[in-house]
């Protein structure tokens, strides 16, 4: 009896924690830079092709896009692993959001001490990332399409935070 609700209990508790961590996260983020990084690979006009596809697909959205500012960045890095020798080629793909955040510990600290506190920190506020392995010859469409969903993705996260941007 013991043993079972222990294990009734364990997986509540595991299914209960499966949540997104990020939710939330991307409410008020109006603006931001994009920062975009390709390893490993020296063609210039795809990595362009690329900043555009995401810059466009922001910029029919409520976002704009300020190169200047530092933070909130929106870092995507591209990392490839091109293998001409074998069939299979690898790629990983990161799409982060940094901002700034407090600590809870400041945050707690400030409202206790009625202070306003200078200790902000960049943080990670959004992240996807995938794996993925193609063919040498079909890449960069792979890499494409998967720039897509993560794209498509953070924008529906983005409209999620801020439901009343859609409109």
């Amino acid at each position: 009896m013991r043993l079972i609700f222990i294990l009734i209990f364990n997986s509540t508790v595991f299914l209960c924690a499966q949540g997104k961590w990020y939710l939330g996260n991307l409410k008020g983020v109006d603006e931001l830079s994009i920062h975009i990084e390709i390893d490993s690979l020296q063609d210039k006009l795809w990595a362009n092709r690329i900043m555009n596809y995401v810059e466009l697909s922001l910029g029919q959205t409520k976002i704009r896009i300020d190169k200047e500012i530092p933070i909130p960045r929106l870092a995507v890095e591209i990392f490839i692993i091109d293998n001409n020798i074998d069939e299979v080629s690898s790629f990983m793909i990161n799409y982060c959001l940094y901002n700034y955040a407090l600590p809870d510990r400041e945050y707690i600290k400030s409202v206790e001490d009625t202070l306003i506190t200078k200790k902000f920190r960049i943080h990670k506020v959004y992240e996807k990332e995938i794996l993925g392995q193609s063919t040498s010859a079909s890449l960069h469409l792979d890499i494409e399409e998967a720039i897509i969903e993560h794209t498509s993705n953070f924008v529906e996260q983005w409209f999620r935070d801020n439901p009343f941007k859609q409109f």
